[in-house]
């Protein structure tokens, strides 16, 4: 094995990681929707209204308005908020040292969100009645990161590396834009005193980040304090999740050169004898062992708190969190609709995704690079961004979760299907015709890109 592909070796895994992560929720979504039409379907919708209960010192953690909470909305109300809280870490490192840290590198993908999220409320308020259908025109302005990603990679040999980033930080950017709807538009009945808590809490985080406070187990028990506080507010339970990962420090106690010269002592310090038949250590005394623990805190140390918190929970998140939500938001009874009965909300959430979403992002990205004389990136042509832009019509997980927000579950549940029916087929249509568009454009891009090389090297002939 060559020493680069050793080095490959820990990418590859993060990328099978990501695209395994996708089939796992879209495996879940696919078991929701059988279950929910099979004669299981009783069973399901009663799992759905499980009471959860958790009483800390006579305190019911996870009652809201006098009544525990069910199932879906434990997972819609707590367990997203880690999932909120890996978003607001991963937008904190974007917004610090990635492609959001500077107006240069901001501004294309930024303008081709606000793009992606105007265009489709636009036509979805076009296209559905007024009233209070009208409160879901937020559903489809969501991108969801995880599958566009999985099928760009998949389509990596068709895609520059350019495009995949600027789809990954519009991405982060429509993420940010759906933070902002929530906080504004998905809150009620304002408890000012609880709000004020536990903005004091997040607060104090905060002059902790700058004061150097780097246990990790201080956020986590800050997060859930600031959830308490918020689930109580009416201000939404998921801005608290992002409001606190904003508090976690970037900065590390030790840097690279001081772990790079600690390694090297301690590697000096360690004993030498070694088994001769098995090449490893036979004994290491207690001496040995405390200065390889104060290496591994120092290793520890060095990497910053945020991408450590990030590390420990995304394959939670992933592999679990997000398949829960999926299985419990997305089983979807079928029989429950008739032709006749269905009205324009489904039609308008799919529309808003499949066309509003490509072309809100491709016209604004476009329009500016016209205005701005911007340089195309190599291997970025218009063809090729467009085609892209229609997986910008996957909006899965935080389509389905403001959905879940817009129509209440007791008051308005077919208009809440509805809306679910329309993400599904809006998503997956964005994701098959997308894959196919891009997979048809690169190939031709190809093929032009060669021939226009042997007509140069015979002319040079």
């Amino acid at each position: 094995m060559s020493q680069t592909s050793g080095i490959l070796k820990p990418i590859q895994r993060f990328t099978i990681r990501k695209i395994d992560s996708s089939v796992v929720l879209f495996l879940a979504t696919i078991v929701a929707l059988i279950v929910a039409n099979s004669p299981l379907r009783d069973l399901y919708h009663t799992l759905l209204k499980t009471p959860i209960n958790l009483n800390i010192l006579g305190l019911d953690i996870f009652h809201y308005h006098g009544e525990p909470m069910s199932l879906l909305v434990f997972a819609n109300d707590v367990l997203m908020v880690l999932f909120f809280f890996v978003v607001g870490l991963d937008i904190k490192q974007q917004l610090l040292v990635g492609e959001l840290s500077s107006v240069k590198k901001a501004i294309m993908p930024v303008v081709g969100a606000i793009g992606g999220m105007i265009v489709p409320i636009l036509i979805f308020t076009l296209i559905t009645p007024s009233g209070d259908a009208s409160r879901g025109a937020a559903i489809p302005m969501a991108t969801d990161i995880a599958f566009v990603l999985a099928v760009l990679m998949l389509l990596k040999d068709h895609v520059p590396v350019a495009l995949r980033v600027f789809m990954t930080t519009l991405a982060v950017a429509d993420d940010i834009g759906g933070i902002i709807v929530i906080a504004v538009f998905y809150s009620s009945g304002i408890n000012l005193m609880m709000l004020s808590l536990g903005l004091l809490v997040v607060l104090l985080l905060a002059l902790m980040g700058r004061w150097g406070v780097r246990q990790l187990g201080v956020y986590m028990v800050g997060l859930f304090v600031v959830w308490f506080f918020f689930l109580q507010s009416g201000i939404h339970t998921t801005i608290a999740g992002v409001l606190v990962a904003l508090t976690v420090p970037m900065t590390t106690a030790v840097s690279r050169h001081q772990l790079g010269n600690l390694a090297g002592a301690v590697s000096k310090m360690l004993p030498k004898v070694e088994d001769a038949h098995q090449g490893k250590v036979t004994h290491l005394d207690g001496a040995d062992i405390a200065v390889i623990n104060s290496l591994r805190h120092a290793a520890s140390s060095a990497i910053p708190p945020v991408q450590r918190l990030e590390h420990a929970l995304t394959g939670w998140v992933n592999y679990l969190i997000l398949p829960i939500f999926a299985f419990v938001n997305a089983g979807i009874d079928f029989s429950t609709f008739t032709l006749g009965g269905v009205t324009l909300l489904p039609f308008a959430v799919s529309l808003a995704l499949f066309i509003g979403k490509p072309v809100g992002i491709f016209l604004f990205t476009y329009v500016y690079i016209r205005l701005t004389k911007h340089q195309w990136t190599e291997g970025v042509y218009p063809a090729i961004l467009f085609a892209v832009s229609i997986l910008g019509g996957i909006g899965f997980t935080v389509s389905m979760f403001i959905a879940s927000l817009s129509y209440d579950v007791q008051l308005h549940l077919d208009w809440l299907n509805e809306a679910k029916l329309g993400i599904l087929a809006g998503s997956l249509i964005s994701g098959i015709v997308g894959y196919i568009s891009v997979l048809a454009v690169g190939r031709r891009h190809q093929k032009k890109q060669l021939k226009l090389a042997k007509n140069s090297e015979g002319t040079a002939v």
